[in-house]
């Protein structure tokens, strides 16, 4: 009768947590590829270069989102990601890389990054890392596919096109080899394209700092459960400020579930071309399931993971989902 009632009580708790996550998430919207999506979770190097070689002496992760096949999605809708980090021999340093490429429709972004991290112990339970990256970010309009309104509009004769060197900073530090806590900028060098220039005309999200402030902990439990909470804060200076809530649970130290909400709380202006100053909100459902094995000795391990991501209120003849797959290696000393 106990063990009755607290599995209702369970039951109850879980319906609650859905019913909150479908209502913040009733805004009209879509779940489009991102730019920056669900990475992070499996690599916290996409959002800060502080966390390059904090969790192996070498990791690898590969990473690939994309719209579902509904009405409204295109197959050249994508998001491919690759990241490594390894840990320089005898040092306190750490060497590593980003590289994400985005295609929405006729729009293609690319970001990539080389990352070099020094890890500081301040006390037995506590460590501080530093993180510099320098990379180049290209943005590009292909105009040849789109409708002009004259065949012979000599704007179809080049592609809108971007090209810039780019820089990341960031902290984070660890705490009981259990929490952590970062927070990093990219877009540093954006003081120095020129606004004025219709070529550098990109979305805000290339053009204006971004800051990321990353906070979630580790938590293991004596019947083999691994919980790890996270809670992500995105605040581009351009206009867009989202929020992320995570929970994964990991059974057997091998199969894990989660859920996230990425919600928009701020309305943010399209610079588009001919924009007529509608504002947009987005928030979006994840859904993670992934599995996790050990290779070799050293406790090195294979993890694959896929990941479903919704809005079930989406606009009508528009995509309503995403997917994504994602392969990561450690492997330790």
């Amino acid at each position: 009768m106990y063990l009755s009632s607290i599995n209702m009580k369970f039951m109850k708790t879980i319906k609650y947590l859905t019913m909150l996550l479908l209502a913040l998430a009733s805004n009209s919207s879509i779940a489009q590829v991102e730019m920056h999506g669900s990475q992070y979770i499996i690599d916290k190097t996409y959002l800060n270069p502080a966390f390059t070689g904090t969790e192996a002496s070498f990791s690898g992760n590969l990473h690939f989102q994309m719209n579902g096949m509904t009405q409204g999605s295109s197959a050249n809708d994508y998001t491919f990601s690759a990241a490594g980090a390894i840990q320089i021999k005898n040092s306190k340093a750490a060497l590593g890389f980003n590289l994400v490429k985005n295609a929405f429709g006729n729009d293609n972004y690319t970001m990539g990054y080389g990352n070099f991290v020094y890890h500081l112990p301040i006390s037995e339970n506590v460590s501080l890392s530093s993180g510099a990256s320098l990379g180049v970010q290209q943005f590009n309009i292909n105009l040849i596919n789109l409708v002009a309104i004259q065949e012979n509009d000599p704007a179809l004769r080049n592609n809108v096109y971007s090209s810039n060197f780019e820089a990341r900073l960031g902290l984070q530090t660890t705490i009981n080899k259990k929490y952590y806590l970062g927070i990093s900028f990219d877009n540093m060098l954006s003081f120095y394209s020129k606004k004025d220039d219709f070529f550098n005309q990109v979305p805000p999200t290339f053009r204006k700092i971004n800051m990321y402030i990353m906070g979630g902990a580790d938590i293991p439990y004596d019947s083999g459960l691994l919980f790890q909470p996270s809670i992500l804060f995105i605040n581009n200076f351009g206009g867009i400020t989202s929020v992320d809530i995570n929970a994964v649970a990991t059974f057997d130290k091998r199969i894990g579930v989660g859920l996230g909400l990425r919600q928009d709380i701020e309305d943010f202006q399209s610079v588009a071309i001919g924009n007529d100053g509608k504002t947009y909100k987005q928030s979006i459902i994840r859904t993670l399931l992934r599995y996790h094995t050990p290779v070799g000795k050293n406790n090195n391990w294979v993890r694959i993971a896929y990941g479903f991501n919704f809005n079930p209120n989406a606009g009508v003849g528009l995509s309503r989902n995403s997917h994504e797959i994602s392969l990561a290696l450690s492997v330790f000393k």
